[in-house]
């Protein structure tokens, strides 16, 4: 952590790698770039492919069958 509330040139909220995805979701990591090639997972490409948390959050709602408030 630098003095500016950073970690390596990144902002204090951290991106995740297909391996941490892959695990959080229980796929393989093959399965997690099919997804994001197929724009179902938001990414970025920065060295590798990168996933903010809420992206992934939002894919897991959107795949989710249980609503988010009861009527």
């Amino acid at each position: 952590m630098t003095q500016n509330g950073t970690r390596d040139g990144l902002p204090d909220w951290q991106w995740l790698t297909v391996g941490e995805v892959a695990r959080s979701l229980g796929l393989t990591e093959e399965r997690v770039r099919q997804l994001i090639r197929a724009r179902k997972i938001k990414a970025s490409k920065i060295g590798g492919w990168l996933v903010r948390p809420a992206d992934l959050h939002a894919f897991i709602q959107s795949r989710t069958n249980i609503p988010g408030e009861a009527p």
